[in-house]
């Protein structure tokens, strides 16, 4: 939350700066060419251009988010892996999907994580308690050797 409160007052800031400079660069131009029917019709489109671009800006500012790193433990034991990671919930956002050697880890809040494993696997273990997500595999080669 702190991080996101400072990137709301940065933001703040630079709009208010952004908007000083334009009524400057307004309240000059209207000095220098506010004789003459042209002068008007100029400062009127940069006018216009000035509030078309700051609206843009204000925009793009508001959409920006700082990213948080959430920490990710990958350990292999033999012929098992083990995944913990820190994953948004609420518990019914989060999911996996296994295709080849990538892991795609979903959650809330638009969360999205690939893991490139170091094999193709099967799930043998999933749990998700209080955002830490546990993940157990087996290689896929194991799987149907057991089978057998």
């Amino acid at each position: 939350m702190r991080g996101e409160s400072r990137a709301e007052e940065a933001s703040k800031l630079i709009l208010g700066i952004l908007a000083t400079l334009l009524l400057l660069i307004l309240f000059s131009l209207m000095l220098r060419l506010g004789r003459g029917v042209l002068g008007l019709i100029l400062i009127g489109v940069i006018a216009l251009l000035g509030v078309y671009w700051f609206k843009e800006i204000k925009k793009a500012l508001k959409t920006y988010r700082p990213r948080i790193e959430y920490p990710l433990e990958l350990v292999e034991d033999g012929d098992l892996l083990t995944l913990t990671a820190q994953v948004p919930g609420p518990e019914e956002e989060v999911s996996i999907k296994i295709s080849g050697r990538k892991l795609l880890i979903r959650g809330g809040r638009g969360f999205k994580r690939i893991v490139k494993l170091p094999y193709p696997v099967k799930v043998l273990k999933k749990s998700y308690i209080n955002g830490i997500l546990h993940l157990q595999f087996i290689k896929e080669q194991q799987v149907v050797n057991r089978r057998r």
